[in-house]
Order: structure tokens, then sequence, then C-alpha cells
């Protein structure tokens, strides 16, 4: 006496329920490293390296008046160490203390310039302005200037810059 197809399950429908448990299985197992692969940039922090800016005597700062400084951190990122080119914007305030500003706007990036005659940075893709010790004073930007994270040498003429800013959100390297 046959059985109906209601009580028990043929062997074709037992293989397949296998056959698609064993490729869920697979998938999943391929899928996990692909997703870390992908989404790792996301998560992972930078290299945090200090880099010797210069000294200050060589820098000649006046007081409330910008200095555009290049810096390159190198940074090691996966198999290569990489060299990344920065600005640093030192600025000498009235009273001797020094401050060390990214020259990118903190609404979008944008790079700055120092328009000498209004004393302002300009920022030209929104209009955006900052005076010369990074606040904020007109535009759409909507937090002042970043600063860089900076400690003086021994000699205290000697300046290190990280390549990180002080009061990062994501307390990333740059």
């Amino acid at each position: 006496m046959a059985k109906s197809s209601e009580e028990s399950p043929s062997r074709r429908t037992f293989m397949m329920v296998v056959i698609g448990l064993i490729s869920t299985v697979i998938g999943i197992a391929l899928a996990v490293p692909i997703l870390g692969a992908v989404l790792n940039p996301l998560f992972r922090k930078r290299d945090i390296v200090w880099t010797k800016l210069g000294k200050i005597s060589d820098l000649n700062l006046k007081p409330l008046t910008p200095k555009f400084v290049p810096v390159y951190f190198r940074v090691k990122e996966g198999w290569s160490v990489n060299t990344l080119p920065r600005q640093v914007v030192v600025v000498k305030q009235v009273n001797g203390d020094l401050l060390f500003f990214s020259n990118q706007c903190t609404h979008l990036g944008c790079p700055l310039h120092w328009i000498a005659a209004r004393q302002k940075f300009l920022c030209p893709c929104h209009g955006g302005m900052f005076n010369a010790t990074g606040q904020v004073v007109g535009g759409p930007p909507p937090r002042p200037l970043y600063q860089w994270v900076h400690k003086f040498g021994k000699d205290k003429d000697t300046v290190y810059i990280q390549n990180k800013f002080k009061d990062n959100p994501k307390d990333r390297g740059i």
C-alpha cells in the first residue's frame, strides 16, 4: 500500500530542502568576509602620527596674520605607506598664543583663502567667512574652524602636529 504525498515528503522534496539549507549556509559563509571587507574602512581608525611642522621662529608670525604651512603625514593604509599633504594655518594671537587651524571650511570642506583687506578667511564655495581666530562670522558653516592637535618640542620652539583635530566627533586620524 502506497502512502499519499500528504503523509510523508517525497525524496525530491527532501533533497530540495537539504540543498536549499546547504546553499544558505554557503551563501552566509561567503557573505560575511565580503561584507567585512566592504564595511571595514568605515570603522577602522587611521594611524595617529606626529609630524614636525617646523620652528616657530622661522615662520616670522605677526599677530592675527595667518601663515599657511604645508605638512605631510606618512600614514600606513593597508600594505602601503602613503604621504598625505595637508595645510596648517598658524595664527599668532595678540597675547602671543598660537592657534593651528585646518584650512578647510567646516561646511563642506572647501579650501579657505585669507583676504587681508577684510581680515577674514573666505570660503569660495558658499561664501562662509571666519575671523583670524577661526570663529564663524558669516555664511553657512555650522562650527568654527577645526584646530589641529599639536605639541611643542623640548626647545619650546619646534611644533609637532598630529593628524587629528581637537574636538573631532569621530576621533579618527585625518
